[in-house]
């Protein structure tokens, strides 16, 4: 048996991971080419962001432009 810390973290495990359960990820596309400015997106941005559509520089401005 654990301590009360240990049980703490099982508790926060399971409301974290129910959590997380409801989180919509945005579905990958093989988009390669900025939507804006044509330039390679990069292989780095897509590993992170498999749903990107703009390289990072455009997707910045877009983000600035949106709010």
């Amino acid at each position: 048996m654990g301590d009360i810390i240990d049980d703490a973290n099982k508790i926060a495990d399971v409301h974290l991971g129910a959590a997380l359960s409801h989180v919509k990820r945005r579905p990958a596309n093989n988009i390669t080419v900025c939507i804006d400015c044509g330039d390679d997106i990069g292989a780095v941005r897509k590993a992170a962001a498999p749903y990107a559509m703009r390289c990072a520089e455009c997707q910045g401005f877009f983000d600035k432009e949106s709010r």
